[in-house]
């Protein structure tokens, strides 16, 4: 059975999707909703939503951007409606503020409840002057604001999975209560890229278990999952098999260092056991005009 090869291509990475479909050569429409939609399904679409939002920051954030972490103060009761007008305007007058600069405001955020019911809002915005924005926040909600740069991996492009999942998590803390601030799992600027999303049906019955990397990529081995299901933890079984991994682009620095290897000295063999029994291998050694250490690098 042929399966479908999807490649989502962001500015420093690759991500790829092998899963069998059903749809193949079909054209089946999507039911209608019935009922409660399924604990799993939920599930899946915090995945879904995570993936989607980890795209767009691949896309649209690059290094230095800033994370930011806005709070109400302590022990002040803010209902919904009202977080949304605060961070409503509070997103005016930073678009203001930054056309001011000749700049165009890019965002994402999530808004969450500390284990108190407290709401904050965790956003991801383009580098600006911290103060500024700290000042705005204020005036608005009378808390503040914590800033830091975007999270880097270890080949020093930002770390989108990492910082999509933990705002899907934070949303979850507001969008699975009946008194949610959004509808949606995450808010972003209009004015966001997608990344180039390639779908193609490859004719081979099943995909190598080990995917190779194209020069100038390397495989992230801590994204690899082959298995049955979307479910992260590899436990699932239900839905179709699928394999995903995430390709990283590196420079040539770097690949020369991950492929040089270290070269192991040669180790002197000697024949005669009985050599070394009877302690006659220092006379040879001598005799050869060499001073025996026990190994000769």
């Amino acid at each position: 059975m042929p399966y479908v090869h999807a490649r989502v291509y962001t500015q420093n990475t690759i991500e790829n999707y092998k899963y069998y479909s059903g749809r193949i050569g079909k054209k089946i429409p999507n039911a209608p909703a019935k009922g409660k939609t399924p604990l799993n399904q939920l599930r899946y679409q915090d995945q879904k939503a995570a993936r989607v939002c980890g795209w767009k920051i691949a896309e649209n954030f690059q290094k230095g951007d800033l994370y930011l972490t806005l709070t109400y103060p302590a022990r002040m009761p803010i209902e919904p409606e009202q977080a949304r007008q605060d961070i409503s305007l509070f997103l005016v007058r930073m678009r203001r503020m930054y056309k001011k600069a000749d700049m165009q405001l890019k965002y994402i955020y999530t808004a969450g409840r500390s284990k108190r019911g407290m709401v904050h809002f965790h956003m991801v915005v383009n580098k600006f002057d911290t103060e500024k924005i700290g000042d705005i926040w204020h005036k608005i909600s009378g808390g503040g604001c914590h800033f830091q740069n975007l999270y880097l991996n270890q080949y020093g492009f930002v770390d989108y999975r990492k910082i999509a999942n933990y705002l899907i998590k934070n949303s979850q803390e507001t969008f699975y209560r009946n008194d949610k601030i959004h509808r949606k799992r995450f808010c972003a600027s209009l004015n966001l890229k997608m990344p180039t999303v390639e779908k193609k049906i490859a004719t081979a019955k099943i995909w190598k278990k080990q995917p190779n990397a194209p020069k100038g990529y390397i495989l992230d081995k801590n994204s690899f999952y082959d298995g049955y299901g979307w479910s992260d933890g590899g436990n699932a079984w239900e839905g179709c098999r699928v394999q995903r991994y995430i390709l990283i682009r590196v420079d040539n620095n770097i690949l020369k260092q991950r492929k040089r290897k270290q070269k192991i000295p040669d180790i002197p063999v000697i024949d005669d056991v009985k050599e070394l029994e009877n302690g006659q291998t220092g006379n040879k050694h001598e005799k050869q005009g060499k001073q025996c250490t026990g190994t000769d690098f």
